[in-house]
């Protein structure tokens, strides 16, 4: 996800390179490194928050319907979609 969105500079770097600024750049540079550390931080967070959010409907059992009829191989065989697994956050 912090790739994805650190792709979108592509997008705006194209804009923001100004040729008046050469060899430095330093508003595209600045820009750029600023969308990344934004990003990362935005990503981070969200990711955080989305794998707690996850984990306490797997705790309060909200997943377990769809799990019912299985084996336990077949359950393992799911991996970190499976009920009985929780992120680390």
């Amino acid at each position: 996800m912090v790739v994805g969105w650190g792709n979108l500079n592509g997008i705006v770097s194209s804009n923001i390179f100004i040729k008046s600024e050469r060899p430095r750049f330093w508003t595209g540079h600045g820009v750029v490194l600023g969308y990344q550390f934004v990003f990362l931080l935005g990503g981070t967070f969200f990711m955080h928050f989305a794998l707690k959010r996850e984990n306490k409907a797997r705790r309060a059992g909200l997943r377990d319907a769809e799990y019912e009829g299985l084996s336990e191989d077949e359950k393992m065989i799911k991996g970190d979609k499976r009920p009985a697994f929780f992120y680390t956050t």
